[in-house]
Formats: structure tokens, sequence, C-alpha cells
């Protein structure tokens, strides 16, 4: 018996029950098992005590795991050969050109039967896509790699699959949900019988571990659908909050750390800062870590996209020159001694080195089109054949090209969540911030999968989801009753601080049919108006500089019946989730609140004038701003720039106002500003910004996108100002933006990257 095999061991509840289950799998009518275990329940563990246990019984089993680096974690925890599912399943098929993608298609069929009576153990299945692959380079079977797998395994005779994973992290690529995972996709599109079994439990080992109570803080949040709010446990130890951990980075051993990001982008951005601290600059050296981001097969080898490499040698580099009609293209190339990370394997092989710096998954298309353009060239050059007599025996001259067989590299000191999955580091470096809704299943298997990728530490920046605790409120209990209240009926929000404060609130009362109706903004505090039936209260919520609620009061009322009710909904709010505090003595305890307001000039926002302009004989757009720094508005900086983006000229001087808006943005970033007031005199600054208006062009997209990013580093307020009306410091941000058009030195401190 399984259970009789473990006894020397302290199991869990679930070890023990999925230990009989995995016992009776062996033997029963099932053709899989799924066994779902999130972080820190013991999965790894019972992999590797259950092959032993079935290499003990003489029973035939195979490891396997969707990536190289999976399969190697797995092999030094089992002692057993692991092997990914790609080497276990697929053979080298043949190699067909497509003229019109100008690219080789390189096709691996599935393997003959191998293997019956056999387990078949895969070990992170969550990754494991069921979607067709249809743009690589490399075609794998179907394209579908969980039906193929399912093929190949059931063209034998009596097998069977056992997938462990965690359906908490991300699913595949494309994909709402982890196949291998889902009962229901097994049997019905596979038409097999099987069942699933949960690790819940913690193992008693690991309970105190902060990155796994973090984890489950998280698993318990998707299980709740709650998105609105997430708060981690720090300790300065484990799981350490740090505003710039660059600096905390192990430089002394590059690759041992991990970055994880959302975007390719932002980790270009620390892969360029990272290198910049080791030394490091020629665009490759002796010591960089890389990550092949695209499946190559090349000498008989196949090279897996996500295998980390480090550079033992540069022996060569080139330039070439390409062309896509008429432009021109400068391919380059290194000749690099590479040294497989998982493995160990020593191999030589080119890289593509323009591959490095795309701020997207892969080249663009016109990059592969000027690639495979030099390497016809090439060929034609090498073989003195013509170029119509290489395209029709392409497969045959190309197959073995070093160039359009060179590896798509990234550096692989930052990478993205989905690449680092399979993975485990000792440390970890999270930045948070997210390209999309924070608020979202999506966004929290995103932060869940990036933290487990942590064995040891990790560090991690502030959570861009801003959390309204309610832990230092105070509610005074009277109120004034009013025959008539005056109604403000604005539900704008100059910041998304305010705007999440309110969700907040509004989640508590709206269950018993109080609808807030609008919001007065003032310093420090918000008033709701807010309609229950027939009958109006004006309710105050104070709250603290980090815009946490402070003390709540209800001003008037049409309604006393009303007026006790929301109270007593706050106050059963406060004891069934302790998140509130009350005033006993019915006193609004305003001693924060005033020191808040003596802090005013300190915690005040910079104010920074922006405009526009364009000058349609050039086609030049013009930005300028004014950052007036002092309270006293004596002191001011003066900031111009003028750009040529064909992209954009057809915005006018509306591109104008987005530049201007970001070179405020990026100013404030650079002088570590924690509040900025944006004055403006084009709505859309503030309305896109928001979300109020549709972003339908790439312009007022990349504005959104560059807002939701800077504000994650600091407050942004705005204020519209009417144009042309003498207001001082407009006039002057509007002469800055016609100088910018009309000249040709600019001068701004930190430049932005469109």
């Amino acid at each position: 018996m399984f259970l009789n095999f473990l006894q020397q061991y302290n199991l869990t509840k679930d070890q023990i029950h999925a230990a009989k289950k995995l016992e009776d799998f062996i033997y029963d009518y099932l053709d899989f098992l799924i066994i779902q275990g999130s972080a820190g329940t013991g999965k790894t563990f019972l992999i590797s005590q259950y092959v032993r246990y079935l290499f003990e019984k003489g029973k035939s089993f195979v490891i396997l795991a969707p990536t190289g680096r999976a399969a190697k974690i797995l092999h030094e925890k089992s002692g057993f050969e692991t092997k990914t599912i790609h080497s276990e399943i697929y053979s080298f098929s043949h190699e067909k050109v497509d003229l019109e993608s100008e690219i080789i298609k390189v096709y691996f069929c599935l393997k003959k039967p191998q293997r019956d009576n056999t387990i078949f153990i895969v070990d992170e299945s969550s990754m494991i896509s069921d979607n067709k692959q249809s743009d690589e380079e490399l075609v794998f079977g179907s394209g579908k790699l969980l039906s193929d797998f399912i093929e190949y395994v059931k063209s034998g005779e009596n097998n069977k699959i056992i997938f462990f994973g965690d359906e908490y992290q991300l699913p595949p690529t494309n994909s709402a949900f982890s196949p291998a995972l889902d009962v229901k996709t097994l049997q019905e599109n596979f038409h097999l019988k099987g069942e699933k079994i949960f690790l819940n439990e913690v193992v008693r080992q690991r309970t105190q571990s902060k990155i796994l109570n973090n984890a489950n803080t998280i698993k318990k949040h998707i299980d709740d659908e709650n998105y609105l709010t997430l708060k981690f446990e720090y300790d300065g130890d484990e799981f350490v909050k740090t505003h710039d951990f660059i600096k905390e980075y192990n430089y002394s051993n590059p690759g041992e750390d991990i970055i994880i990001v959302s975007t390719n982008k932002k980790a270009l951005e620390y892969n360029m800062e990272i290198r910049k601290k080791l030394g490091f600059q020629s665009q490759i050296e002796v010591g960089d870590i890389l990550l092949n981001t695209k499946n190559v097969y090349c000498k008989d080898k196949v090279v897996f996209n996500g295998e980390f490499f480090k550079v033992e040698k540069v022996i060569n580099y080139e330039g070439k020159d390409a062309f896509v009609g008429r432009k021109k293209y400068v391919l380059e190339f290194y000749d690099l001694e590479l040294k497989n990370i998982n493995s160990g394997e020593i191999i030589e092989s080119k890289v593509f080195l323009n591959s490095l710096f795309s701020e997207t998954a892969d080249i663009d298309s016109d990059l592969k089109k000027a690639l495979f353009s030099f390497c016809i060239d090439d060929m034609h050059k090498k073989t003195g054949l013509s170029q119509k007599s290489i395209t029709q025996n392409l497969s045959k001259y190309l197959q073995d090209n070093p160039y359009l067989n060179a590896l798509h590299v990234k550096y692989g000191y930052a990478i993205t969540a989905h690449k680092s999955q399979g993975g485990e580091w000792d440390r970890a470096f999270i930045d948070p911030y997210y390209y999309n809704s924070t608020k979202t299943k999506e966004y929290f298997r995103w932060l869940y999968t990036s933290i487990t990728r942590a064995k040891k530490k990790v560090y991690i920046k502030d959570l861009p989801i801003k959390i309204f605790s309610f832990n230092k409120l105070k509610i005074q209990n009277d109120f004034t009753l009013r025959e008539k209240i005056n109604i403000s009926y604005n539900l704008n929000f100059n910041n998304e601080m305010l705007r999440e404060l309110y969700t907040a609130f509004e989640s508590i009362i709206s269950k018993h049919s109080f609808n807030v109706l609008g919001i007065e903004h003032l310093q420090y505090q918000e008033v709701y108006y807010i309609k229950s039936g027939n009958h109006y209260l004006k309710v105050q919520l104070y709250y603290d500089k980090n815009y946490e609620p402070t003390s709540l009061k209800i001003l008037e009322t049409t309604n006393n019946e009303q007026a006790l009710k929301m109270l007593s909904i706050i106050n059963s709010e406060v004891q069934n989730s302790n998140n509130f505090n009350i005033d006993k003595n019915n006193k609004i305890n305003s001693i924060s609140i005033s020191r808040c307001m003596k802090k005013t000039l300190e915690n005040e926002c910079v104010k920074i004038y922006i405009d526009g302009s364009y000058d349609e004989s050039t086609k030049k757009i013009g930005a300028g701003f004014v950052v007036v720094k002092e309270s006293n508005e004596e002191k001011i900086e003066t900031y111009w720039r003028g750009f040529s983006n064909p992209e954009h000229v057809k915005h006018r001087n509306v591109a104008g106002e987005i530049y201007a808006a970001l070179l405020a943005f990026e100013y404030a970033k650079n002088e570590n500003l924690k509040c900025i007031e944006i004055n403006y005199d084009y709505e859309g600054i503030e309305k896109w910004a928001l979300g109020l208006w549709k972003t339908n062009t790439s312009l007022t997209k990349l504005y959104k996108e560059k807002y939701d990013y800077y504000s994650t580093f600091f407050r942004i307020k705005f204020n519209k100002v009417k144009a042309h009306t003498g207001e001082k410091y407009n006039e002057i941000a509007d002469n800055l933006a016609k100088k910018a058009v009309n000249e040709e030195k600019y001068h701004v401190k930190y430049e932005i990257d469109l």
C-alpha cells in the first residue's frame, strides 16, 4: 500500500486521501486522475514518493513536464528521469516552405505507440494548452498539445494519466482555464473516465511561510471572487515590501534571482538597468543571461521557447543589410557559446540580436520578412544559383541556414510571469504593475503565479490594488433632520483613489437599498449624497493622506429612520468584519484630520501647467509645460519639446497636449514627486486618463496606458483652466508649446518613449 510506504512521514489529511486514491488508481478502471494542489500543499512530495513506490513495485511510469526547467526541478526532487511532453510524444517529420508567410515551417509528428501498461505522470499541468498553435514556425502534431498527448497515451494498451497542477496559476496563453485540470473537458472532449481530488492543507513544515500565507490569501480572494481589495503580510525577512529592489538584486551571481513583470516592455526596462549595474556595455557579453523566446530546430535538435542560457563565449559579430521593399533593415547576429542553465549542455549558435530589444513577445512581421529575404539572398551568393532556383528548393537550401535558425532571445534577468511558469528561484522580485485591470481573476492569478516562483524570499513593490480597510474609522451617531437636501449629482472623480474609496463604501450600503446619487470632493473628505426610497441623506467621510477612511458622520437626513438604518448597517458591518471602530462617545475624532490639514503644504500637489501646439506647414507637434514648485508660486521650471511623428500628426494640437502630459508624468517620476496637479485646457487630458472617454485611437490608447503606469508612482490630480483667458502659467505653457514647433533646440529634463 502506498500509504504504508509513507508511514514515516507526518501527512496532512489531504495527502492521506490522495495517497489512497493514488494506490487505487494503479488498479481501477479510471483513465485519468487530476490532483489539484496549490502552493505548499505537498504536491511535489507526493509525486516524488509515488514514483519511488511504483519503481519498487515494478510498475511502468513516465514523468513529464511542459518545460525543460520544470522537468529539471522535478528530476532533482524525484531522482528519476523527467522529460518534456514534447520530447516524449513528437518526432521530426518534414519541413515545408510557406511562401505566403515567407517562413519555413518544420513539422513534427506523433511518435508511434511506444509504451503499454504505463502511468504517465505530468507535473505543472496548468500550463498544457489545447488551443491550436497555428502561427509557430515549428508545428507539433495537430498544434493542440493536450489532444496530441492524450492520443499518444491512448494509442498504447492500458495506459493511464495523472495530471498534477495548480489551477490558481495562470492558464495557458489565450485560454480562460487550464483544460488538463478540468474534469469536464477530459470527459466530454476526450471520452475519458476520471476524477479530481484536492490538496488544500498546507504541510506543517511550511505553515509559517509568509510566501505561502500570502499566496493563500490570493487563493481565498479568487475562491470568494473578491477582486476589489488585497492586503499582504510583510515581515522584512521572507516577504519584503520595497520601492527599489534593483539594489537588492544578487549581482555576484546573475540569474540566481528573477524579476517578474507583466509586460515585455517592462522586462526590457529592468533588464537594461540590471546590465548597467553589472557594468555590461556591449549588447552581449560573457556572463549575460539570455532567454530563448522561439522554438528553433537546428542540427537535429529543438531549442524550446523558455529555455535559459548563460553566455560562455562571444565568438563573432555580424551586421547584415536586408530590404523589405525600399526599407532597409540592419540585421545583427552574434555567434555565441551558450550553456543551457537547466541541462548544463554547451551549444554553439547564432543569436538574432534584433530580438533582444523588442518590446513585444516576438519581432514584428516586417523584420521577419527582412530576415527571410536576407537568407534567400545569402544562399544565392553562396551557391551561385538563381533566386528562382533557390525558391523552388527552399527547404533544401534553408533547413540548415544558421541565420534563419538563429536563436531569438531576450535578456533573462527580468521576465514575464508566463515565462516564469514551471520555474522556481530562491528569490523573486515582483513588480505588480499590470497592463490591464487589477480587479480581475486574471490579475490575481498573475500575482499568485509570480510570488510562488520564490522558494525563500519575495521582494515586491506596492500593489496597484488600493486597500480600504476602514480600520481607523470613527462614527458619530448624531445628525440633523431637514425637510429638503440640496443634492449634487456629480459622479466624476479627479483621481482613481477616490473612485476606489467610493466603490468600497458603496459596496457596503448598496446591498441595503442605499444608492449614491452624487459626490462632492473636498479636502481630505468626500460628501456623498444618498437616496433610499423617497428619502435622502448627506454623509461626510474623512480620509487621510493614504486615502484610508478616518471618520464618518451623517450631516443631514430627510428621515430619522433611514439615518438610523444606515448607522445600523455600518455598525453591523463593523461587528461582522471587524473593519470599523465605533466611537462609543459619539464624538468625531478629528485629531488626525486636523493634523492632515496642518500638513497640507507638506503634502500638497506640485502644480504643472501643460499645453500643446501644431504647425501644419512643418507637420511638427509641440509640447510645453510649466512646473510650479513653491506654494507662493514664485519658483517655476519651464520645459518644451518638438516632435515629428507621422502616426500622430492627424491629431494636431491634441497630440501636443498629450505629449506635454506625458513629459510632465515622466518629470514627476524621475523627480520622485508624490503628487502632481495637471492644469490643462483640453478636457480630453482628464477624460481619457480616467476612462470617462473611450480611447479609440492608438494615441489615446497609448496615453491611457501611460497614465495607468505613471499613476502607480504618484498621485495625479486634474484641474481644467480656460484657454487664453490670461491665466499666467497656462499662457506660459502655451508659448512654450509654440516655441517647440518653431525652434530646433529643445529643453526637457527627461525624455519620453513613444
